[in-house]
């Protein structure tokens, strides 16, 4: 038989028995555990705090820094064993420095002299004779392209001097390519050369230069000249503001 009413109250945790001191009372029906569980329900109950927004905010920023700072080590990790195998992170086609985009450039310049080092290239030049042009037939060392229009164009000044139509010291000075421009840069020599033939032999002239570019070295259809890095504003004895082309060959 239980005597709950001989249950007594304890005013503060000094006062309340040991848990020997319970079983002892729980064998006489002096302590009732119930009561204990009943109690433990009510705690349950009480409302509990929330964290502040502050530290639930830090705690989330440590949280994020230790995954980040996880995801470093580990690839930093990764990276220094890959190092150490020999592999490399750098395509083989990409330069990551300016000494090695100069190798770059070195080794296709090298690579396309070499594809045609041994071998020659042949090239058809348009020489003026009288009123036609006579085609001869000359060999090109192989190399870079601008190298062999160079070679073109001297043996085509070389053919022309040889009959008096160009003085003997006017030359070119230097070329320029893009896609189907030719630009030539010719000494002052030329230009008084020009004036010296007249319109229509220099016409003749420079028509020949134009199609010995044309017909060897594709896509060419435009060849602008220069004097001396400047252009030409006077328009005698021909034209040379403008570039010059054969009909039926522009785009």
């Amino acid at each position: 038989m239980r005597h709950s009413d001989m249950r007594r109250k304890w005013k503060s945790n000094e006062d309340e028995p040991s848990p020997s001191e319970k079983r002892m009372m729980s064998e006489r029906e002096e302590w009732d555990y119930d009561d204990e569980e009943d109690d433990g329900d009510d705690y349950d109950n009480v409302p509990r705090k929330k964290t502040p927004l502050l530290f639930r905010f830090l705690a989330w920023v440590s949280l994020i820094v230790i995954f980040f700072a996880a995801g470093y080590g580990l690839t930093s990790f990764a990276f220094k064993w890959w190092d150490s195998s020999g592999g490399s992170r750098t395509p083989r086609n990409l330069a990551a420095t300016p000494e090695e985009t100069a190798t770059v450039i070195r080794g296709a310049r090298s690579a396309d002299v070499t594809e045609r080092e041994d071998s020659s290239v042949t090239v058809l030049i348009s020489v003026p004779e009288g009123e036609r042009f006579v085609t001869r037939q000359i060999q090109c060392a192989g190399g870079l392209r601008e190298d062999m229009v160079k070679q073109a164009l001297s043996s085509y000044m070389d053919a022309v001097k040889e009959g008096k139509m160009l003085d003997p010291v006017a030359s070119n000075l230097n070329i320029f390519l893009s896609g189907e421009w030719l630009y030539l840069n010719m000494n002052r020599s030329f230009l008084e050369s020009l004036k010296t033939l007249g319109a229509e032999k220099s016409r003749v002239l420079l028509t020949g230069i134009v199609k010995t570019m044309t017909d060897n070295f594709k896509p060419i259809s435009r060849i602008k000249f220069y004097v001396e890095g400047k252009e030409v504003l006077d328009k005698t004895p021909v034209d040379l503001t403008m570039p010059w082309g054969l009909r039926g060959r522009s785009s």
